[in-house]
């Protein structure tokens, strides 16, 4: 208090050492020193008032979350352009100036998992003008900022919470967001508003992409283990490829998995090729029956056919493998309409690793750490994925929505546990196949590399000719 005395004080001799230089010891008759102590009081009121007045209606926003969420908004109003410029008369000069006219906030609803924020757009504002800058919010409030077109000019922005950095695995929920999405779904996470799950009939083929040590691992397990308790092999198949080797063993002797889990480039090449057999010999029953997808052939038929999953770890190890990639092509083509679907998972998207063809036919994207603002940019149209700094934290493109997830933690000693018990609760089981049998009476067409086409031919030379060469006898 002493301090601000001084002060004051100092201030007052300053006003009146002032007022005597310039108007001499007399104002119009009265001493100058009364005349600088009344303007002195005067401009310290209105100084003290104007304060007052400033503070009483800035200290909410202070304190308040929904005044700095209207503070940014109109940042980013100003630095996109999104405003209406008009003209008006200065009541000061007289002059035409122009003046800037923002969208109304109407109101900043914050809740627990999401902060709403209602727009209502100037008269004159077209909409396009704001979806087409709806970029500046996902600057300004993270790229998963929504804007929502509610129509009547009327906008919602939606951002979501930040997200827990790591939850546990519940099957309770898993199973509750695959009934939601419906058919066969794909459980990944967990979001603001819930969990997320992708229905494979909509969005058949999904492509999963992440550094070593990110949570793709932990992914992959989450998606298996929710697909093999909630589904029986009557309804699902699954053809594993492990091109890591280290990543499906825990599935070996699974009675979803059909055949062995492929861990070389030719296991999968021979794989593929299984699955391009069941998709051609689904096309032909489909074909007689009329039916132009599964559901159809299920409900004209009355017959139930499993659905197939083909999942390959490090696809990107079968890069050079030109035929393995025209089969992964045909399934991204043709696969959903047949109940056949893809996914599939690496490290790095570069056009070396993942032809461009494939990477189209990816309809959800799942982008966990990735290496490089180049990588994300090519994967998921957006760099955020090279800035992820949670394990287990991914994002998720299907369609044109983009989705910040938190998968959660399933560890390899329980994942064992579930399947364990898997294993125990299907033992025993008749699977029905999914190709019809070989009939031995029926000639079926083989295909001969170019060394046992020479030797079959050789050999039937020798027939003709009543004369069998020596190694042929020993064979």
């Amino acid at each position: 208090m002493n301090f601000l005395r001084m002060f004051d004080d100092h201030l007052q001799d300053l006003a009146r050492d002032l007022m005597i230089e310039l108007f001499g010891g007399t104002i119009i008759g009265a001493p100058t020193r009364w005349v600088a102590d009344g303007l002195y009081l005067l401009a310290k009121s209105l100084t003290t008032a104007f304060l007052s007045v400033y503070c009483v209606l800035k200290a909410p926003g202070w304190t308040s979350d929904s005044a700095k969420v209207k503070e940014r908004l109109v940042r980013a109003f100003i630095e996109s352009g999104v405003y209406v410029e008009k003209q008006r008369r200065d009541l000061g000069d007289g002059k035409i100036k122009p003046y800037r006219v923002f969208p109304t906030i109407e109101r900043v609803a914050i809740a627990a998992n999401c902060t709403t924020v209602n727009l209502r757009l100037p008269t004159g504002m077209d909409p396009a003008v704001i979806e087409g800058r709806a970029w500046v919010f996902q600057s300004v409030f993270g790229p998963t900022a929504q804007l929502v077109n509610d129509g009547a000019s009327r906008f919602r922005l939606v951002v979501p919470a930040a997200l827990p950095s790591r939850t546990a695995y519940s099957l309770e929920k898993a199973q509750n967001a695959l009934q939601q999405a419906g058919g066969i779904a794909l459980y990944i996470g967990e979001a603001y508003d819930g969990s997320v799950a992708i229905n494979l009939k909509q969005s058949p083929h999904v492509g999963l992409v992440g550094v070593t040590g990110w949570g793709k691992s932990t992914a992959l397990r989450v998606i298996l283990n929710t697909w093999l308790q909630v589904f029986g092999p009557d309804r699902l198949r699954l053809f594993l490829g492990d091109l890591k080797s280290t990543e499906f063993g825990i599935y070996r002797g699974v009675p979803h998995v059909e055949g062995s889990i492929a861990v070389r480039r030719a296991e999968v090449a021979a794989m593929l090729a299984e699955v391009r057999e069941i998709l051609r010999y689904r096309q032909e029953l489909f074909h007689a029956a009329g039916a132009i997808d599964l559901d159809e052939y299920e409900e004209l038929t009355g017959e139930r056919v499993p659905f197939v999953v083909v999942c390959i770890d490090e696809v990107s190890s079968l890069e050079g493998e030109t035929a393995v990639h025209e089969v992964l092509e045909e399934i991204g083509q043709l696969g959903r309409s047949f109940g056949i679907f893809l996914v599939l998972s690496q490290q790095r998207v570069d056009r070396e690793v993942m032809d461009g063809k494939l990477k189209n036919n990816l309809n959800v994207r799942i982008a966990y750490r990735m290496s490089d603002d180049m990588n994300s940019k090519m994967f998921l149209g957006t760099t955020e994925a090279a800035a992820i700094s949670v394990k287990g934290r991914c994002y998720v493109r299907e369609s044109t929505e983009l989705k910040e997830v938190q998968t959660p933690w399933l560890s390899p000693k329980e994942a064992r546990a579930q399947i364990e018990e898997i294993k125990r609760r299907y033992a025993g089981i008749e699977k029905a196949p999914l190709l019809p049998p070989i009939n031995p009476h029926v000639p079926q067409p083989v295909e001969l590399s170019e060394e046992e086409n020479d030797e079959l031919r050789e050999l039937l030379d020798a027939i003709i000719q009543e004369e069998v060469p020596p190694h042929a006898r020993t064979r």
